[in-house]
């Protein structure tokens, strides 16, 4: 570490970060900030550049001594940002899925089964539903944060839990889809259902920011397994 200069040493903090890129650029560019102070205050002390930089960075900590506590926090930053992504999307999914019918030109030429009322019922109930857990998940990361006090155990568990939710909703959102085909043939030829398209690439945005709670708060445990593992003294 003693032969890395700020710039080296904070190309490879952000190397081994894993997290929102924006928000893991913020830390990067804060520690370079704060190296480039330490270094400063050493140079005007009478030290070359080089011993500067070398002793703002032997003080600022080894990688393996600062990566878990950033890593933690980027973990903490995917986990609330999957939260709010899933709190917003899925009510707003409740509220403009029946546009996708609206004035089409087939209501009432095939009567609707009552099992296929409870099927469609039931997923504008999950998506409520999975909404307001999101929400409440939320919380968990901003006014809640007092009484969770992992908030990395916290993300991995949205991980965990949004991605089960979107195997289930998914599944119930493909068959009240073909159902509605089967029942209306027509309905394929549907501009509106073009939403549906979105719908998806939706769904498959917020698997992608799921699977990042699970890689970030993974990062985070692994880092401070490297910190445990550390020689005393070392």
């Amino acid at each position: 570490m003693s032969d890395v200069d700020i710039d080296g040493y904070a190309a490879g903090l952000a190397a081994a970060l894993r997290g929102p890129r924006r928000v893991r650029d913020d830390l990067v560019a804060e520690a370079r900030d704060s190296l480039t102070d330490a270094a400063e205050a050493y140079l005007d002390a009478g030290l070359s550049s080089g011993d500067a930089q070398r002793r703002a960075i032997d003080e600022f900590g080894s990688y393996q001594e600062v990566v878990p506590d950033y890593q933690a926090e980027l973990a903490v930053a995917q986990g609330r940002r999957t939260a709010m992504l899933i709190a917003l999307a899925l009510p707003t999914l409740y509220l403009l899925a029946p546009l996708m019918w609206r004035h089409s030109p087939w209501p009432g030429t095939h009567p609707m089964s009552s099992e296929y009322l409870r099927l469609a019922s039931s997923f504008d109930y999950l998506s409520l539903a999975g909404g307001l857990v999101a929400a409440v998940v939320l919380l968990g990361f901003g006014w809640g944060s007092r009484y969770v006090r992992d908030g990395v155990r916290l993300t991995h568990a949205v991980g965990y839990g949004a991605l089960t939710f979107l195997v289930i909703h998914g599944l119930a959102g493909g068959v009240v889809y073909v159902w509605s085909i089967t029942q209306w043939p027509n309905a394929m030829r549907w501009p509106l259902l073009a939403g549906g398209v979105a719908l998806w690439l939706a769904f498959d945005y917020a698997a992608f920011c799921a699977w990042r709670c699970l890689a970030t708060s993974r990062a985070q445990r692994a880092a401070l397994r490297l910190v445990s593992r550390r020689p005393v003294g070392a």
